[in-house]
């Protein structure tokens, strides 16, 4: 095998630019590509910019033996990709920056930009440039990420009222509960039963059309990506719009496989549906005039979609009621990259 450090930086990225999307999309806006210092973008009229950037570093966000290539590749993508789904923004264009040691596989490198830009292309977004630079110690794959949204149409973390319903998106918990299965196997080898678990936290697909969709309805009020776990997120909805929470316990989805999950480990099943998770699901306040309109949608997307609660007035309180009408606060820490094991 020949390494990063045998070809050099300039030959690994002129190989990673040879990647091409295979599929169509939006019109670019790129007036000059990753082939100069810097890019140049044009943004369309009446649009606001929307940035954000996520990291994944070795050992602490994936161990090679679990995903590589392709796969971290577009589980970067994603991970950026939800953070714009929740401003219901359109992703547009990316910068990914790479640093690997000498010993690295550049075919790897190639796999990875493969797989990034085939996730960003569902999109209809593009990378437009990045940097590789040598590490001596743990590797770690960056993307900053712009999009587009209307002007005054962002979904932000602090438009929520009181009265207007919670929904969540698919099935929160699950990528925790597979991030912690996969650390307690031996060897990395986790068992089949837990796949589905397990692509959760190494395959998500951001719920962009989705939001997109919904944006159109103009029922959102407050929106928030699941990427910490439900109570920290949602803790910061509630704090940026100055309200309370109740949750319904009969509401919230049902997991067969999360409650065996939760026995497999030996916690409490609300600890995983809770508790921090890499989820990339959407947290959404709702005008309840159109609850019906928007569960339409998401059926007719084939989105998993449940109203599971409402907003209160009283700031700060984040509680749920059992379906024999017990009051208890809604518990579970999210994932913190200085506290978190």
């Amino acid at each position: 095998m020949t390494t990063v450090g045998e070809l050099g930086e300039f030959e690994v990225l002129r190989r990673m630019r040879m990647v091409r999307p295979s599929r169509g999309g939006h019109e670019t806006g790129i007036t000059l590509g990753p082939v100069d210092d810097a890019a140049l973008m044009q943004p369309r009229e009446g649009r606001e910019l929307a940035a954000t950037t996520d990291t994944l570093v070795e050992h602490v966000h994936y161990r090679r033996e679990w995903i590589h290539g392709e796969a971290l590749g577009a589980r970067l993508a994603e991970a950026n990709l939800s953070d714009l789904a929740a401003m219901a923004a359109v992703p547009r264009w990316a910068l990914v920056s790479v640093g690997v040691r000498r010993e690295h596989d550049p075919e790897d490198l190639v796999a990875l930009q493969r797989g990034a830009i085939e996730a960003l292309g569902a999109h209809g977004a593009r990378i437009v440039g990045g940097n590789l630079t040598a590490t001596t110690g743990a590797e770690w794959f960056a993307m900053t990420l712009r999009g587009e949204v209307e002007e005054g149409a962002a979904w932000t973390r602090a438009g929520a009222r009181a009265g207007d319903l919670l929904a969540v998106t698919g099935r929160p918990g699950r990528a925790g509960a597979g991030a912690r299965l996969a650390l307690a196997s031996a060897g990395g080898a986790v068992d089949a039963q837990w796949a589905p678990l397990v692509a959760a936290w190494l395959a998500p697909r951001a719920r962009v059309t989705f939001a997109r969709a919904l944006a159109a309805r103009q029922g959102v009020t407050a929106a928030i990506d699941i990427s910490d776990g439900v109570a920290a997120d949602l803790a910061h909805v509630c704090e940026a719009s100055d309200i309370g929470v109740r949750i319904e316990d009969a509401a919230w989805p049902d997991d067969a496989l999360l409650a065996e999950a939760a026995s497999a480990l030996q916690l409490p099943l609300d600890a995983l549906r809770f508790g921090a998770s890499d989820d990339y699901e959407l947290t959404l306040a709702i005008e309840p005039a159109k609850r019906l309109e928007c569960e339409a949608l998401a059926a007719s997307l084939e989105v998993p979609f449940r109203i599971v609660g409402e907003f209160t007035g009283t700031a700060g309180q984040m509680e749920r009621i059992s379906a024999d009408g017990r009051v208890t606060p809604i518990a579970g820490d999210g994932y913190d990259h200085f506290r978190s094991g």
